[in-house]
């Protein structure tokens, strides 16, 4: 690590030239592959979602398996004209087809058609039966539905937001418009005012203002945080071209960056800092911050990319592919923290200390006046009164975990999206609308497939078994032959997509009406749709999360042992990180779930949690959270080495330490926390529970609970077995030629 610490700061032109080339190149290449290609595409092997998938693809209707989206028709006054569309409506319709947005049908009260290369193709419009109103419209008729659909392998967001575009200037102060449903879903990013990572790194220049008093140091660490950020996103960029990575895959990959890029470079900053009031010379303090901040750096961020690339455990694409584009982003910082970090590190010389020591430092006439800080106070009180103050942090985590055991997963619908967005709008004009009501939006389907699927007399008798099954609207069931042995019959349930019902009755179709309707047949039923389709991924996580959770926390568990040679050190940190987990999700359940405070945030009313955020969730915040314990733990590790005595290395690792972890967590919140200004809701979700959790971690756990039960255990927490110790390569956070030096100065930070 020295040397690489030597070698940048020797070459440091070199290196930060280096960077600057990787970035422009990076950007420049993204920018010649066509910009990003992001999709979200879900694929589900073993499930009924996906045998519908491939029996549809087989057939030649893959098509059919493209996003849907409706656009509302809402006169401000008065009425539609069943017979008349609003002016301009339908030749912007037609206009779709030739458009390259890969729309394949439309269909509208007053005109139908389909997408082909030569343009519309008009098909018979939406018309009820003999004296019934017109399906698309509602019955006062203050409601109209255009219904667009895209090929199935074309789901990309520039279609959808294409269409958003080419409609929306018909709106006008007498017509509204709204975009609603699945294919609008991230609409919402185009009404949303200042970007999340614009806030999250406003925040931190403020805190480490504050934190540092120094101008360089200040800057130093969104330095580092922006090189692997404009690297990354255009690594995950170029990737999108190559796999299918979901579209919030740029957001999660900037909040990781920014996060753990901030906290790693606070940390080395500071240790530099640290050598300098101290006297070292200024080569050799870059080279020791880096050799020993720099070793738990890049510890952590191995803790990061194992808790990441865990996802993979789960053998689901979406999120594998998220998760890779994640790690290769939480990769670059690391490299920019051991790099680019101590070649400006370097540049900068003594003007990363206060203006006021600077002169002593640089002539050696500086001399810190020791005196006893707030954390050193504070460190001795746990160990005073560890098992009282033990006991009030597990009591302030089982209150916050509390709601956890009623978290319900699912798929939230445009009903849950904040107030003003164009989703939200359009999803309350249709439940409000006579005639169609909440449960409208939801898009359930029945494929029959076999000899007779498509008969007359077999189709009828599954619309009537349909129709008696409860909390069906039996108004909405229709048929269409796909095929010669395959058939679609659509409906609609009477409750929202979202709702605990609508998942019942997916179960209940499968379980009960599907086996009844196959009975004495050779045909069979599969129960496919939006509401289908998350069931099953819901089915398949609930599989996989054991494997996730062993390999996540066992390979954390190997990192921890091999690096402290330690059992219980590791053991602690596992349930320490499993309980901030859990209060963190018990905040989320209240605030998303049941609708606390959800609108006031901006949030929108509450729903279920999407079913992969705990796996997504728990990846993250046990990666963030090994951070922290590497950091602690370490600095009393170094102190137990050299004393071997277990009460004095808990209170002065956690004297020293406290302090630059606190800062580092007010940074990472306030980062966090500017994704509640994301467009999308699991981004939304994500931001505020990881900020909660890092407020937990950082000011309950590691501040309170930790040490006191490690001072509880005394020095069990050391305890290592020799047979083990013989077989286990020695891997070190801190180089063994540092020695435990005298308590650092707390000059910076004291938070």
């Amino acid at each position: 690590m020295k040397t690489v610490a030597r070698f940048a700061t020797r070459h440091r032109w070199w290196v930060v030239v280096a960077w600057l080339v990787c970035i422009i190149g990076s950007q420049a290449l993204a920018s010649a592959a066509g910009g990003s290609s992001y999709k979200d595409v879900f694929t589900l092997p073993g499930t009924e979602t996906q045998q519908v998938l491939n029996l549809l693809r087989d057939n030649g209707q893959a098509g059919r398996t493209g996003q849907v989206g409706t656009v509302v028709v809402h006169p401000r006054t008065g009425a539609l004209d069943p017979r008349q569309p609003p002016s301009g409506l339908l030749p912007a319709l037609e206009k779709l087809c030739t458009a390259h947005l890969h729309v394949a049908l439309v269909a509208s009260p007053w005109a139908a058609f389909q997408c082909s290369p030569q343009g519309a193709v008009a098909s018979p419009a939406a018309q009820g039966a003999a004296g019934q109103h017109n399906p698309l419209l509602s019955t006062d008729n203050t409601v109209g539905l255009v219904t667009i659909g895209w090929q199935g392998n074309q789901n990309a967001i520039g279609n959808f937001s294409g269409v958003h575009d080419a409609l929306e200037p018909l709106a006008t102060k007498n017509l509204e418009l709204e975009f609603t449903g699945a294919a609008f879903a991230n609409l919402a990013a185009q009404q949303q005012g200042i970007p999340p990572e614009a806030f999250g790194f406003a925040a931190a220049l403020i805190i480490l203002a504050i934190v540092f008093r120094s101008l360089g140091a200040t800057v130093l660490p969104l330095l580092s945080a922006a090189g692997a950020l404009g690297v990354g996103l255009a690594l995950v960029s170029l990737l999108s071209h190559v796999m299918n990575v979901a579209t919030f895959a740029t957001e999660l990959a900037s909040l990781m960056v920014i996060g753990v890029g901030i906290d790693y470079a606070l940390f080395i900053v500071t240790r530099h800092r640290r050598n300098l009031l101290r006297g070292m010379p200024m080569e050799e303090s870059i080279a020791v911050a880096i050799n020993t901040s720099g070793r738990a750096v890049l510890f952590a961020g191995a803790t990061v990319w194992v808790a990441i690339l865990g996802l993979c455990a789960l053998g689901v694409s979406f999120l594998y592919r998220v998760a890779v584009g994640t790690s290769i982003a939480v990769a670059l910082t690391m490299i920019a923290s051991l790099t680019l970090l101590p070649a400006v590190l370097s540049l900068l010389g003594h003007r990363v200390l206060p203006r006021r020591v600077r002169k002593g430092v640089r002539d050696g006439t500086y001399v810190h006046d020791a005196h006893r800080t707030r954390w050193a106070w504070w460190s001795e009180l746990v160990a005073r009164r560890k098992l009282v103050l033990a006991a009030v942090a597990a009591g302030v985590i089982v209150v916050l975990a509390i709601p956890f055991f009623s978290m319900r997963l699912g798929q939230a619908d445009q009903g849950s999206d904040p107030k003003g967005t164009t989703t939200r709008a359009g999803y309350d004009l249709i439940a409000n609308a006579p005639g169609f009501g909440k449960g409208y939006t939801s898009v359930l389907e029945l494929v029959l497939h076999g000899p007779t699927a498509t008969d007359a007399a077999y189709l009828n008798s599954v619309a009537r078994g349909l129709a008696r099954t409860p909390d069906v609207d039996a108004a909405t069931i229709g048929a269409q032959p796909l095929s010669r042995d395959l058939a679609l019959m659509t409906f609609k349930s009477t409750s929202a997509p979202q709702d605990e019902q609508t998942n019942a009755l997916v179960k209940r179709l499968r379980r009960d009406l599907a086996p009844t309707l196959e009975r004495g047949t050779a045909n069979q039923i599969y129960v496919f749709g939006q509401t289908a389709v998350f069931v099953d991924f819901a089915h398949v996580l609930a599989q996989k999360m054991p494997l996730f959770f062993v390999a996540v926390i066992g390979l954390s568990f190997l990192l921890l042992m091999l690096a402290f040679r330690s059992l219980v050190v590791p053991l602690t940190a596992a349930a320490m990180n499993l309980f901030a987990a859990g209060a963190s999700f018990g905040i989320l359940v209240a605030v998303f779930q049941w609708g606390w405070f959800s609108e006031t945030l901006g949030i929108g009313a509450g729903g279920p949690i999407d079913a992969f955020l705990p796996v997504m969730f728990f990846a993250i915040l046990f990666g963030l959270s090994m951070d922290y314990q590497v950091f602690l733990v370490s600095r009393m590790h170094e102190e137990w080495v050299h004393t071997h005595d277990n009460r004095h290395s808990i209170s002065v690792g956690q004297a020293e330490t406290g302090g630059i972890i606190t800062a580092a967590a007010i940074i990472m919140i306030a980062v966090f926390g500017g994704f509640l200004l994301g467009d999308a809701r699991v981004i939304k979700m994500i931001g505020l529970g990881l900020g909660a959790a890092i407020f937990i971690d950082a000011f309950v756990l590691r501040t309170v609970l930790v040490p006191s039960l490690m001072h509880a255990l005394g020095r069990s927490n050391w305890w290592f077995p020799r047979w083990l110790d013989r077989i286990t390569p020695r891997v070190s956070v801190e180089p063994p030629e540092v020695l435990a030096a005298e308590p650092f100065p707390e000059d910076e930070p004291s938070v």
